[in-house]
Formats: C-alpha cells, sequence, structure tokens
C-alpha cells in the first residue's frame, strides 16, 4: 500500500470514527442537522436580503459579505468539479444534512465558516465569540454529519484563511473599496 493509500485510508477511518460518535437519532446529531442548514448560500442570501432591507446601518457589510462570498463560490467550485470526490458512504442526509453538491473536496461549508468566522467579527466586534462557536459549530455538522472527509475540511480551512489574507493585503476587507460607491449607486 502506497503512502497516499495510507493517509487516504486514515482520511477515510478517522472521518468515520468522528460520524459514529453520536447515534443517528440522538438529540445532538439532531442539532447538527439544523445547524448545518445556517450554512448554506441559500439561507445566507435570505438573511442578508433581509438585513439589506431592514437594517440599513449594515449594508455595507452586506455588501462586503456578498463580495466574498461571490469570490470564494469560485475555487470551491473549481475544485470540487475537478477533483470529483464522492462524499463518504456513510452520509447522513435525513432532515436538514442535505448535501447540495455530489462533491465533496473541498467542503463550501467549511468553507464559508472559515471565512465568516475572520470577516465577521471586523464588521461586527462585539459578536466575535458568537461567530467562532457558529464557525466551529457548522465545520463540526459536516463531519458529524458524515457529509465531509476531515482532508475537505482542512482544506477549505487553509483555502479559506489564505484568501481572506490575501484580501486583507489587497484593502479588500474588512469592507471592500467598491461597497461605498456601490451603495451609493444602489441608494
Amino acid at each position: 500500500m502506497s503512502l497516499i493509500d495510507r493517509v487516504k485510508q486514515m482520511d477515510y477511518d478517522y472521518s468515520y470514527k468522528l460520524a459514529q460518535i453520536f447515534n443517528v437519532d440522538s438529540p445532538v446529531r439532531v442539532f447538527f442537522r439544523i445547524a448545518t442548514l445556517t450554512g448554506t448560500y441559500i439561507f445566507w442570501g435570505i438573511v442578508l436580503i433581509l438585513i439589506y432591507i431592514f437594517a440599513e446601518q449594515y449594508r455595507l457589510e452586506v455588501l462586503t459579505i456578498v463580495f466574498i462570498s461571490s469570490i470564494m463560490l469560485l475555487p470551491v467550485f473549481i475544485l470540487k468539479h475537478t477533483t470529483k470526490r464522492s462524499r463518504p458512504d456513510y452520509k447522513d442526509t435525513r432532515f436538514a444534512s442535505i448535501a447540495f453538491d455530489k462533491y465533496s473536496f473541498p467542503s463550501g461549508h467549511a468553507t464559508r465558516a472559515t471565512y465568516v468566522m475572520i470577516l465577521m467579527p471586523m464588521l461586527m466586534p462585539g459578536w466575535l465569540i458568537f461567530w467562532i462557536i457558529w464557525g466551529l459549530t457548522m465545520i463540526f455538522s459536516r463531519l458529524i454529519l458524515g457529509v465531509h472527509y476531515i482532508s475537505d475540511i482542512l482544506t477549505a480551512i487553509f483555502l479559506s484563511a489564505i484568501s481572506m489574507w490575501i484580501f486583507y493585503l489587497l484593502d479588500w476587507i474588512p469592507v471592500f473599496p467598491w461597497a461605498v460607491s456601490l451603495l451609493d449607486l444602489i441608494s
């Protein structure tokens, strides 16, 4: 067995063990099934539209999140459709733990959770603890529900952290440069 095969097997074995920690009907697992919904683009789209409409003071922040989210879709999409790694065969897809696509590498939820944990405390400093708890819950939900391998999650965290660092170096965060002029144009 080659080194790569052994690493893949370890990734599968440890990911499987994490997915088996809680019984399928455990209240903890049900919590993770519901929590994972808050990591979808559908959920974020609805929330951001509502914030944009009803909380005018946060419009710059909404535009920044939309901007970062849109950019982050591209590398995740490219990697998923280039590697075409299937989701684990032990995945829990009942109720709210739906897999939104058939590929697992990298995790879109973990990518989003990581950039949200980095970006949102800059935009809403008083909510730092909330965003960290939300992000870690999102990341662990994907492992507990068995819809991702550990390597999917680690790659997503790395991809997101590096991207946010680059955005910061480019002065695109905490508020990307065109947000103010775009907001003037929309308003």
